[in-house]
């Protein structure tokens, strides 16, 4: 939000408070906002812990990851000479809803995994679809909140056609398919009738 309201000495004092005259940027603002205000929400309301606590180092090393990248991509998208994406409207169109369905996506996933285990326990069960649609990811992978969550940066990459975000996004990737194949690999060592076809994050392929 610094640089999307362009407070002095980030830009020049002839930007300083000034707004950005691209539709995307706002939307840009928007969507990344409401991404993380989504995310502190869960973490207050939907998710169960299976561990109480974590260690104090990640709160610096999560930090730094989150804040620099934001702070690189929000650099660029807010920048006084940023151009809007290449192919204009139609483009960010369908990036916005790529990026709003994975949202609703990651969410619904949310929801079906906090109703898989009761308040105060940690019992442990196969993830199955739902009556929601957007649960239905589960007969194919493991982690469907990650392939949703990859999903919506890759949506906001296209609709920002920015680098940085497009590295985030990579970097991000690679980090949920760690995850994802180590909750893949715990699903299969624990549950012997474990569905068979299902892949860690990415359907059919990782």
């Amino acid at each position: 939000l610094l640089f999307y309201f362009r407070v002095p000495f980030i830009y020049g004092h002839k930007y300083d408070f000034t707004s950005s005259r691209h539709t995307v940027v706002h939307l840009a603002c928007i969507c990344h906002s409401f991404h993380y205000v989504k995310r502190l929400l869960e973490t207050l309301f939907v998710h169960r812990f299976s561990h109480g606590t974590m260690p104090l180092r990640n709160i610096f090393k999560n930090c730094t990851y989150y804040w620099g990248f934001a702070a690189w991509m929000a650099y660029y998208i807010n920048h006084p000479l940023y151009t809007p994406p290449t192919y204009g409207a139609q483009q960010v169109k369908l990036a916005l809803a790529i990026f709003v369905i994975c949202q609703l996506g990651n969410f619904s996933i949310h929801m079906a995994l906090r109703d898989l285990r009761p308040a105060g326990s940690k019992t442990r069960k196969i993830p199955y679809p739902t009556k929601n649609p957007f649960t239905w990811l589960f007969l194919l992978v493991s982690c469907p909140n990650y392939t949703y969550e990859v999903g919506s940066w890759i949506g906001f990459a296209i609709m920002t056609q920015c680098l940085p975000v497009a590295l985030f996004s990579l970097v991000g990737f690679t980090q949920m398919t760690i995850w994802a194949k180590g909750k893949h690999r715990s699903y299969l060592k624990e549950f012997r009738d474990y569905p068979p076809l299902r892949m860690p994050i990415i359907p059919f392929l990782l």
